[in-house]
């Protein structure tokens, strides 16, 4: 789940983040390291307790679009393709030094059927998931790149310090000269 991209209406998941503490595995991940690479399986979910991972598609024509990223006390996977067990759709990559709690898919379907509680949390989660991703698509066909600008600084005011102009522009969908100018003429109004 990418808390990153909307802070209202969150499910409690400190019982979940307890299991990644206390049961996962320690990971370091380095500048471009890669904790899933595209069309790979991956059985490993993660919490992220440092640092930010981009999750990224790379399309038939080899462009990379940026769908996503995960940051402080968010999880990381490619969920669908995680409980399904199938190729990765995206790869995640460390966009800066990153240390990340992980966990087996078998071990988190464990937790699931622990009790009514922690099924419930599942299904919050998942809905909470799909408003986000919702949300999102709704901004990519209705909001204006300013106002897709405007809505991430919003939500993550300090991003600027810690991902390139370009990074930032691809996740936005527009080119780094057009985020350029809109961030100028912020400057000036």
């Amino acid at each position: 789940m990418d808390k990153f991209n909307t802070k209202d209406n969150q499910p409690d998941t400190s019982r979940l983040e307890k299991l990644f503490l206390e049961e996962g595995v320690f990971a370091k991940f380095r500048k471009n390291d890669y904790l899933v690479r595209q069309n790979e399986k991956t059985n490993q979910i993660g919490f992220v307790t440092s640092g930010i991972l981009r999750l990224s598609h790379t399309d038939a024509n080899a462009n990379e679009w940026i769908v996503g990223y995960s940051f402080v006390n968010d999880f990381v996977c490619d969920y669908p393709s995680f409980i399904k067990q199938v190729t990765s759709t995206v790869a995640i990559q460390a966009s800066t030094e990153c240390e990340v709690y992980l966990l087996s898919l078998n071990r988190l379907n464990q937790f699931w059927e622990t009790d009514m509680n922690t099924q419930r949390l599942g299904r919050q989660i998942a809905e909470t998931m799909f408003a986000e991703i919702y949300q999102r698509l709704l901004g990519f066909y209705c909001d204006t790149p300013e106002q897709r600008y405007q809505s991430l600084m919003k939500r993550c005011p300090d991003l600027q310090e810690k991902l390139s102009l370009k990074e930032i522009a691809q996740f936005l969908g527009i080119t780094p000269e057009t985020l350029s100018r809109i961030r100028k003429k912020r400057l000036y109004t």
